[in-house]
């Protein structure tokens, strides 16, 4: 987690795959670019009870954010009917959790929390995880109270998953990086 950014979450609701889908994030990452936004785009594991098959997070320097990002209209890069995008808004580092040292084999659950939260303690209490972040919302027009970043290992990730789902107020889902290609 870098201090002094804020990481901007993109949540598409779509049944589109990868191969179709990308061209179009490309395009619409591409605009971003040049804002000093980097652009990374998380494809859900399995699409099961998560609205959200793509997640995308641009991470700015708090300084470079731009306000403008998010009255832009996303649709026009994807097509009609077939992408839903939801701008859950701008976050900031609150809390990074490091338990033990990463390693490629670990899944990744981002946890996208309610404004009605009141006990961020217990997340950082939950078993199974290596490392965690803790993004909190960066003004009142967020989607969502904070976003969760947990790195897990593969073999306990369902059942990290099974003990969020319980908790009311979560929307969660296990993603991978997307390897999109690059210019």
């Amino acid at each position: 987690m870098i201090k002094d950014t804020i990481v901007q979450f993109v949540c598409f609701l779509t049944n589109l795959e990868l191969d179709e889908f990308s061209p179009e994030w490309e395009r619409y990452g591409d605009q971003l670019k040049s804002k000093k936004a980097e652009p990374i785009l998380l494809q859900q594991v399995s699409v099961k009870k998560n609205k959200f098959r793509y997640v995308s997070a641009h991470i700015w320097p708090e300084r470079d954010f731009h306000f403008t990002f998010i009255n832009e209209r996303p649709s026009k890069y994807f097509p009609e009917n077939k992408v839903r995008i939801l701008q859950a808004g701008g976050y900031k580092p609150l809390q990074n959790i490091k338990r033990k040292s990463a390693s490629n084999s670990d899944c990744r659950i981002i946890a996208f929390v309610s404004h009605n939260e009141t006990d961020i303690d217990f997340y950082m209490q939950l078993p199974f995880f290596n490392n965690l972040n803790i993004f909190e919302a960066f003004y009142e027009s967020c989607t969502y109270g904070y976003v969760i970043d947990f790195f897990v290992p593969e073999i306990n990730a369902n059942e990290l998953l099974h003990l969020l789902n319980q908790r009311s107020g979560l929307e969660t889902g296990i993603y991978k990086e997307c390897l999109v290609p690059q210019d």
